[in-house]
């Protein structure tokens, strides 16, 4: 029992650290501890359960412990344990952000997607260098901005609800979950860049998703249309924040992560019932484009021909991406139970 507590408890500490400090600090929590049991039970051979208790008491709250080794003992908008979380997520997600729109803003430069394109000879491009700069620039910049703004609504959130990483009294610790079951940090940080860089693509630069036809390439999405639907998508993407910083909380497979992925998962569903079921999102052009493809396959192309609504077959796509998630989100959680 003693061994259990002492070991829940510095995973309690070390698993709000980065990678890189845990071993170092799990060593060193063990060496204190045990230094400080030594010192209690003096002429004794063994200590207590009581002074086992009695040390990690005068060592303090696990998450406190871990803010101070994370350098960061601080009270502001974000603090404790969520401002080390917050400050990671930021770290790896903010540069994410920022390269794939530097990439998207030039691509859109040179593909007419901007003013500063024009013809002077033959064969020959005109480029204007510092207009293209100040364009990447103030896009990129901008965009940033956005994914900082949201990534810190929700942990602001998460702080001030105090959304639980420690339930109960101070020895109600974690259960110490199998390798497998653990949720690495890196996981949901890489889904919100995902989430925020795929929301900053849709919104942003809707006319680079295209299908090549026989006559060039035709844009699959309404522009007009899609920009029109800006706040059910961004809904969708703080919704898909705050499940991955809910994981990143939690750490582990339990089945209050399964009823959050649910709830999620479901708020979702109606974000993308929004935005896809809208038939108007797909541009016109292309869906004749499809169904012109499909009657020249004759009998054969019935399948092509029957897919000339897209906008519903990314619906039923992100349907299964979502009751997969919560599926699996299920399946490890029992099994941790077990």
């Amino acid at each position: 029992m003693e061994n259990s507590l002492k070991n829940r408890y510095i995973y309690a500490v070390v698993r709000h650290l980065p990678m890189r400090m845990q071993k170092d600090v799990e060593m060193e929590l063990d060496a204190i501890i045990s230094e400080m049991l030594d010192e209690r039970k003096g002429n004794s051979n063994t200590s207590t359960e009581q002074d086992l208790k009695d040390v990690l008491a005068e060592l303090g709250k696990p998450e406190e412990l871990a803010l101070k080794y994370g350098g960061n003992e601080r009270k502001a908008l974000i603090s404790g344990v969520y401002f080390l979380m917050y400050k990671r997520v930021l770290l790896i997600v903010l540069p994410i952000v920022a390269s794939v729109l530097a990439v998207l803003t030039t691509i859109g430069f040179f593909i007419g997607d901007g003013p500063t394109i024009s013809i002077i000879l033959p064969g020959f491009v005109s480029v204007n260098y510092l207009s293209h700069v100040v364009q990447i620039f103030s896009v990129t910049i901008g965009g940033v901005v956005q994914a900082f703004a949201g990534i810190t609504i929700i942990f602001a959130i998460l702080d001030y609800k105090k959304v639980s990483i420690q339930v109960g009294d101070f020895f109600d610790l974690p259960e110490i979950p199998e390798a497998r079951m653990k949720i690495s940090p890196y996981e949901p940080i890489i889904w919100m860049a995902f989430s925020i860089v795929t929301t900053i693509v849709f919104l942003g630069f809707p006319h680079l998703v295209a299908g090549h036809f026989g006559g060039g390439w035709v844009t699959v999405f309404n522009v007009e249309v899609v920009r029109g639907l800006w706040l059910p998508v961004l809904l969708w993407m703080l919704v898909e924040i705050v499940a991955e910083a809910i994981k990143l909380v939690e750490g582990q497979y339990t089945m209050r992560l399964v009823a959050m992925t649910v709830v999620t998962s479901l708020l979702q569903m109606v974000c993308a019932i929004i935005v896809f079921g809208n038939r108007n999102i797909i541009n016109s052009e292309f869906v004749s484009s499809i169904e012109n493809l499909g009657s020249s396959f004759g009998d054969g192309g019935w399948f092509i021909t029957n897919i000339a609504r897209p906008n519903l077959v990314i619906l039923v796509v992100i349907f299964g991406i979502l009751v997969w998630e919560v599926v699996e989100v299920a399946v490890m959680a029992v099994q941790a139970r077990r």
